[in-house]
């Protein structure tokens, strides 16, 4: 006897939102079981979720953070499906903000608030688009590996930050930039909805347009799609520069709506690009799966903190966090496939 992962039937297939949503609903009762471990009780993480999850302003606070996380899972969605596993969303993150940040505080300060920031965040949507145009030309035409080039191109980023943050870019005695001026500054909702209207369009692309039926055919069977007159090689750069774009964008409204200035960063980046991959999977590879599913993460994110306030200890809130997202990962692959029981013959 064996168990096999079977491919359900197009009128089989459940609504992988109910599923995820089922998938969440389990995953906290397994968390507030492992509360069982925490000085806190299963009462309290009980307490401390339900607090979470139904104060408005969890979900608010958590605006900025989806921006970045949704718009790079929506393109990363497109990008995956074309056979194209890049992980440089990160890097086109930091990059889309820096670029923003730059212009906005050295170059347009003086211009109207909403022309120097329409600019920005066109100007960031190109540089972030060329990085991932980037990536693919080398995929497409010299046959390197995407996900090594774009995963050393996410460390260039970040040092060129740091040495502007350090550097050039220094305000005042600690290592931080100035703060934007106050008339480029959007509301969390505001770069939510652009945010949003961004990843319709991005959907509607693949859904309705020849680039999203080349993108499925490139990324199903190379071979057969070419036979059709597909060019594999302008469907991956097509993929990768909207995938680029849609995070550097993502990057722009998040560095307006936090209203804060610039710090050196990590080695290991801000964590939003990467998010962005654990999105783009949990959406299902589908562009518009991104904003569940990165409002999933965001409000994930921004609950770790406020767990950490009612006394759950960090290392913990951690694992209940991972334990979510792996209990909504295996419910929206379920609506997509059976689980069959086989004889050994």
């Amino acid at each position: 006897m064996r168990l096999e992962l079977v491919e359900k039937a197009p009128w089989e297939r459940g609504n992988p939102l109910l599923y995820g949503l089922a998938g969440l609903a389990a995953g906290m009762l397994v968390s507030i079981a492992v509360g069982a471990l925490t000085p806190r009780g299963v009462g309290g993480v009980a307490a401390a979720f339900y607090k979470a999850f139904t104060n408005p302003n969890s979900y608010f606070d958590s605006l900025p953070y989806f921006v970045p996380i949704g718009l790079s899972a929506a393109g990363l969605a497109l990008a995956y499906r074309a056979g194209f596993i890049t992980i440089g969303s990160e890097g086109q993150v930091i990059l889309g903000l820096t670029v923003t940040h730059g212009l906005l505080a050295y170059v347009l300060w003086d211009a109207p608030g909403l022309a120097g920031l329409v600019a920005a965040l066109v100007l960031a949507a190109i540089v972030g688009g060329a990085c991932g145009l980037l990536v693919g030309a080398m995929r497409a035409y010299l046959g390197t590996n995407e996900t090594l080039i774009s995963l050393m191109l996410n460390y260039v980023v970040v040092a060129i930050v740091n040495y502007l943050v350090s550097g050039p870019w220094k305000a005042g005695r600690f290592t931080m930039t100035v703060v934007l001026p106050e008339k480029f500054w959007v509301s969390g909702a505001t770069a939510a909805a652009v945010a949003a209207a961004a990843i319709v369009v991005l959907d509607l692309v693949h859904r309705f347009t020849r680039l999203g039926v080349a993108i499925d055919a490139v990324g199903a069977a190379r071979k057969a799609a070419e036979t059709y007159g597909v060019d594999p090689r302008r469907t991956i750069l097509a993929a990768a520069a909207l995938s680029g774009a849609a995070a550097g964008l993502g990057g722009a409204l998040y560095i307006v709506s936090i209203h804060t200035p610039l710090t050196t960063i990590g080695k290991g980046g801000l964590g939003y690009g990467y998010m962005g991959v654990l999105a783009a999977w949990l959406a299902g590879l589908r562009p518009l799966g991104a904003l569940a599913a990165g409002m999933l993460l965001a409000v994930l994110y921004n609950m770790v903190s406020m767990l950490q306030l009612q006394g759950i200890p960090a290392s913990l809130v951690y694992a209940f966090e991972a334990i979510l997202v792996l209990s909504v990962l295996i419910a929206t692959t379920l609506s997509r496939y059976k689980l069959v029981v086989r004889r050994n013959d």
